[in-house]
């Protein structure tokens, strides 16, 4: 697996992720945490609830205009793990407590 330095985190694994899922991170606000059920990856590729009604009208095929809304971006594996969290059990207590 390749590895990204965040400036936060130090040396990780790298994960990918849609641009409201890192803007969510920014502001610690959950905006959705989407990702392949079937996958057997540790980190599998995420995306927000916007990005994944949009796929679901496209009958679950990413198109160009979606991956333009998407924007996908690199995260650390510790950022991602973060984002997880917040989206699907933390809210707002837990950002809270990660910021001090």
């Amino acid at each position: 697996m390749s590895q990204v330095d965040c400036p936060k985190h130090g040396k990780q694994d790298e994960t990918f992720v849609c641009q409201h899922i890192v803007q969510g991170l920014r502001e610690g606000r959950p905006y959705g945490f989407f990702y392949p059920a079937s996958s057997d990856e540790k980190r599998p590729n995420a995306w927000c609830t916007v990005c994944n009604e949009l796929v679901a009208e496209e009958n679950g095929e990413w198109t160009d205009q979606i991956l333009e809304v998407a924007q996908v971006k690199l995260l650390c594996a510790l950022c991602y793990d973060r984002a997880k969290e917040m989206n699907l059990e933390g809210g707002r207590k837990w950002w809270e407590f990660w910021k001090r």
